[in-house]
């Protein structure tokens, strides 16, 4: 049972994954490469985040152009924003697969921006220093493995969505990165709002013309304050399994992610404030 008051927005990163979005072929959905649920507890004004793998595995359902159906499959958790024939109704049905998969939790709005626009994320907070975790010489030569830099626009588009060539190719390593680079990223964006309180103002309207959402800027203002004034649990992931699989049907082994009961029970407790329901007494 949840014994707190809190609100959960989902936030998600798209990929167009090779659909163009062209006028003869009409929306094309892209995939959620990344998935964060930001969970705010009003109860003990704490807030915190958990990241969720894109290749878990969880029931999505199968949406039509005219964003109607009815029929489910087990799939990766990404591929739920590729139905549906609009942008909102792929972020609702990806908003409606996570509440399935985290047993019925209410989600009270979504943000979703391309990763093509993550150079515009970076440049309202004039850049992230990280050191990094992986070499991406191959495309920029100042991006050593171990180097510690404040990410250009650019050099902060190559972190968090590079994948092959890049260490071992994995998600597992790339949202380790996105790890990283969110927790300096917000650290960041705190220090502009005691700069300045009109900050987060500015880049709601800024990031207005790319982002696909349903939080208002009145909502994005009051969750604001609550994390200037609330304290951090930080940034939390579910452990779990890898395995290779053919679930999505293309005849292709593809990287399936199964969440470990225990720990998805450890991280939901830890930010929702979980209590155990004990059984009925039977008259």
């Amino acid at each position: 049972d949840y014994q707190h008051e809190f609100e959960t927005y989902l936030i998600m990163g798209t990929d167009a994954s090779g659909n163009e979005k062209t006028e003869d072929k009409g929306y094309q959905g892209d995939m959620a490469d990344f998935l964060l649920l930001a969970v705010f507890d009003r109860t003990d004004d704490t807030y915190g985040f958990i990241q969720l793998d894109r290749d878990t595995m969880t029931e999505v359902t199968l949406l039509l152009e005219d964003n109607t159906g009815m029929a489910t499959a087990d799939l990766q958790l990404c591929t739920a924003h590729w139905y549906g024939g609009d942008e909102a109704a792929g972020c609702e049905n990806t908003v409606q697969a996570v509440k399935k998969m985290l047993g019925g939790l209410p989600i009270d709005g979504y943000c979703s921006i391309d990763m093509e626009d993550i150079p515009t994320l970076n440049h309202l907070v004039g850049g992230v220093e990280v050191t990094l975790e992986d070499d991406f010489t191959q495309s920029d030569k100042e991006m050593v493995k171990g180097a510690t830099l404040t990410l250009t626009d650019e050099q902060a588009y190559l972190y968090i969505r590079g994948r092959y060539g890049v260490g071992d190719e994995t998600n597992a390593s790339r949202m380790k990165r996105q790890k990283q680079y969110m927790h300096a990223f917000f650290e960041k964006v705190k220090v502009r709002m005691q700069e300045d309180r009109s900050f987060i103002n500015d880049a709601y309207k800024q990031m207005e013309d790319v982002a696909v959402t349903d939080i208002s800027g009145k909502q994005v203002s009051r969750l604001t304050k609550l994390i200037m004034e609330g304290e951090s649990k930080g940034i939390r992931e579910f452990e779990g399994t890898y395995k290779l699989g053919q679930a999505l049907g293309d005849g292709l082994d593809h990287n399936e992610f199964y969440i470990d009961k225990e720990s998805k029970i450890q991280v939901m407790t830890e930010m929702y404030g979980l209590e155990k329901r004990e059984p009925k007494k039977s008259k």
